[in-house]
This record gives structure tokens, sequence and C-alpha cells, in this order.
């Protein structure tokens, strides 16, 4: 069992990149596959979201008031920049309001779980992490309708009170579902064995919608091939810029754990629900789900480059890593020096 999980830990970005290309080669012959899975997608998106809710504990919750100043860096990171940096790119660089709509989508979203893996490989703050992945899942669902309306709802049909049924039914009741039965499990077992396999079929989950996205669209890519480029250009640049300018910002005010965690909390955005959310309440609008298909690849190769890059940074002493970035000119309340 944990072997299984480590294996789909350690090769989640080849699962996700031969998830991509299988759904998309299958499309040029058919789609079938992909509209089989369709109507399962907020079941689907239910799961994932309840296994990776048993792996949050109440505790996590209370840890915003530690340290209020990161949490709500964290916040304004996955609900006022992301989403402003997504409208952007989509203005700038893409005309279609289906594929501009999906761009946006990927900014809205809450933060993934995915962060506090990184986070804890770079010996950053976990739990600080983890705290704003699970305050960022609260909001999601009163947040993301609102702004979707506000950056996407010139260019297509945005359905609010819909989108909060179907992000209370696939966010705000599996999350609290798996938080209680975590504290169940907590008090009166221990589940701590079974733990890192949670977000091995979290991740799995997400690979079927993943591969459903991909494979429907086929025949609307082939369609619309002269849209592709644009889309691409405004896909690759979400992540470098939702990494780098938090964590060169975070040079300013964090210590280097706080830096790291805010920094995965922001680039890391949970697409799973984007694609339940594109699958379900956009489904009159399928090339809304095609951007976050493409997100998910881009998101990963980000993720572990600028891995590599901040572990070379790990290995420096801690004065020369105070001097890169500014790191060390101010800590916000309840921070360490890294």
């Amino acid at each position: 069992m944990l072997r299984f999980a480590e294996f789909v830990r350690k090769n989640y970005q080849t699962i996700i990149i031969a998830t991509v290309i299988v759904g998309l080669l299958l499309g040029l012959w058919t789609s079938a596959p992909g509209k089989a899975l369709q109507p399962y997608s907020k079941a689907l998106t239910f799961l994932m979201i309840l296994f990776i809710s048993l792996t949050i504990t109440p505790r996590q919750f209370a840890l915003v008031a530690r340290q209020p100043g990161a949490v709500i860096t964290g916040l304004l990171l996955n609900f006022v920049y992301m989403p402003l940096l997504c409208w952007a790119l989509a203005r700038l660089l893409v005309r279609d309001p289906q594929l501009a709509t999906g761009i946006i989508l990927v900014g809205v979203v809450p933060c993934a779980g995915m962060a506090a893996v990184w986070t804890a490989l770079l010996k950053g703050d976990v739990p600080l992490g983890m705290a704003i992945n699970a305050l960022t899942m609260l909001l999601a669902p009163f947040l993301i309708p609102p702004l979707m309306i506000l950056l996407a709802g010139a260019g297509v049909q945005v359905n609010p009170w819909g989108m909060f049924r179907d992000l209370a039914v696939i966010l705000l009741i599996p999350l609290a579902f798996g938080v209680g039965l975590r504290w169940l499990a907590d008090r009166f077992w221990n589940p701590r064995p079974y733990l890192p396999l949670l977000p091995a079929l979290s991740a799995l989950t997400a690979v079927l919608l993943m591969f459903a996205v991909c494979n429907v669209n086929v025949p609307l890519i082939r369609a619309r091939w002269s849209a592709v480029p644009s889309l691409l250009g405004a896909v690759v640049l979400i992540f470098p810029l939702g990494f780098l300018v938090p964590h060169w910002l975070g040079g300013y005010a964090f210590g280097w754990e706080q830096r790291v965690a805010v920094t995965y909390s922001s680039g890391m955005k949970n697409l799973p629900i984007a694609v339940g959310l594109a699958l379900g309440g956009f489904a009159k609008q399928p090339l809304v789900g095609l951007p976050v298909a493409l997100a998910f690849i881009l998101q990963m190769l980000t993720a572990s480059t600028f891995y590599r890059y901040l572990n070379r940074q790990t290995m420096r002493p801690k004065a020369d890593r105070q001097l890169v970035g500014g790191e060390g000119r101010g800590l916000a309340s309840g921070g360490k020096r890294g």
C-alpha cells in the first residue's frame, strides 16, 4: 500500500503527461470514453476531495490565528493575484471566450494539497501550507462564483447559483465529512498507516477527470486549431509567474519556511476542481476544459523545475539565502527564519 502511494507520488508528473497523450490520441479515433466518464464528473470530484480531506485535521484551521499575516497573504495570492493574472493573460492572448474562461478558471480555484508535499521536501512550513490549503477550500464555494462573474461573465454564460451548488456538493460537503471523519478516527482509531494512500487515490481520481477533458476536447481542438498557439502561450506563462512573483515578494516579508509554503500555496492550484466545474457547470461550453487539461501538465513541470531551483537554495548557507531576494528584511507575525 505504501509502495503504491510512493509510486504515484514519484511518478505523478509522468502519469499526468501519459494520461493527456493517451486521451488526445484516443480522441483522434473516438471521444466515447471521455463522454462516458463525463456524467460522473461530480461524483469523481466528490471522491477526490473526500480522499484529500481525510488528511486535514481541525487543528489546521486553528493555525490561522498563529500566523495571520502569512495566511492572509496566501489567501490574497489565491483569490486576488492568481485570478487577475489569469484574467490578464486571457485578455491579452486569447480571443475565444470559452478558452479565456478556462484560463480564468485555473486562477480562481483553491490551492492544491500537493503544495504541502513540495513544501515538506523543501523544509518549508508545512502546517502553514496546510492551513492555507484548508482555508482556500473552505472559502472557494463562496468566492469562485463572484470571481467568475466579474472576470469571465461578459464572455460566457455563468450561473452563479448553479456554480455555488456544484461547489457545495463537490467541495464543502466532502470537506466537512472528511475533516469530521478524520477527527473521529484520530480519537478512536489510528489512521496514520493509511494516510499516505489517500493523496494517491485523490491524484488518480483527478487523472480520470483529466482524461475525460482531453478525450472529449479533441474534435473541438481540430475544429479550432488556429486558437491553440495563443492558448498555449497564455497557459505556459501562468505558473512561472504564479511561483516567481510570490517567491520574490515573500523575500521582503517572510522567513524561508513561510516563504516556501506561501509560494507553493500560490503556484499549485487545485485543477481537478477546475476540471469538475468545466465538465459540470460549463458542460454546454466544452472548450472551457481544454486550458485546464493543458494546465495540469504545465503546473507539474513548473512545480518540479521550481523545486530543483529552491532545493539548491536550501543547500546554501543561511546568510547567503537571506541575501537572495531580500529575505530577512522583515518577518510577518509568527514567522521563523529559515
